[in-house]
C-alpha cells in the first residue's frame, strides 16, 4: 500500500491552463508510479483550520496522509493548544478495522513510543486523543516524521509516516 499526503492541486486559469491540461491528460493515462518517478511530489506542510461561533475561534494544525491513487483517508492528525489544560492536544483519527485490544504507538523519527489506547470508532474511523506534553511537542517541531503504529484485524503492525513539515508554525496558530 502506498502512502502519501496529499494535497489538491491549485487552481489554473487561462494559458497556463491551455498550456498544462493535455499533460494532465497524459497523467492520467500514463501507468501508475510512471510520473511520479519523474517529478516527486513534495511533502504537504501542516494546514491550519479554524472554526468558530460568532464569539470565539478554535484552531487546529492539521496533516493528513491518503491511500494513493484512490485518495482513501489512511489517517488524520490534528493538534492544537487547549488554553484551560495549558497544553497541547493531538487527535488521531485512523481507519476503521484495527485490532482495538492493542494500543497505538505515535512516536517522533525514531523516538521512545507513546502508547495510546482507543478511545472510541464510529462510522468515520477510530478516534485517539493525547494530551500532548512539551517534550512530544519539542520533538515534533524538530522532527521529520511522525510515526503512528496500529495493529490490523489480524494483529499485524501497520506502519504511517506523516510529514512534521510546518509543523511548528501551523501549531502556533493555535494559540
Amino acid at each position: 500500500m502506498q502512502l502519501r499526503p496529499f494535497f489538491p492541486p491549485p487552481r489554473l486559469q487561462g494559458r497556463a491552463q491551455r498550456i498544462l491540461a493535455p499533460l494532465a491528460v497524459l497523467a492520467l493515462l500514463m501507468p501508475a508510479g510512471a510520473l511520479s518517478a519523474q517529478t516527486p511530489e513534495p511533502p504537504a506542510a501542516w494546514r491550519v483550520e479554524c472554526t468558530g461561533d460568532g464569539k470565539s475561534l478554535e484552531c487546529r494544525a492539521i496533516q493528513q496522509i491518503f491511500q494513493m491513487p484512490s485518495r482513501q483517508l489512511v489517517a488524520s492528525v490534528a493538534a492544537r493548544f487547549d488554553p484551560q489544560a495549558k497544553a497541547g492536544v493531538v487527535s488521531i483519527l485512523l481507519p476503521l478495522g484495527l485490532n482495538l485490544t492493542e494500543p497505538v504507538l505515535v512516536k517522533v523519527d525514531n523516538g521512545p513510543p507513546e502508547r495510546q489506547p482507543i478511545q472510541t470508532c464510529n462510522n468515520s474511523g477510530c478516534l485517539v486523543t493525547l494530551t500532548a506534553v512539551e517534550k512530544l511537542l519539542a520533538a515534533m517541531r524538530t522532527g521529520i516524521d511522525l510515526k503512528i503504529t496500529v495493529q490490523d484485524a489480524s494483529k499485524k503492525p501497520v506502519e504511517m509516516s506523516l510529514p512534521l513539515l510546518g509543523f511548528g508554525i501551523a501549531y502556533d496558530k493555535t494559540k
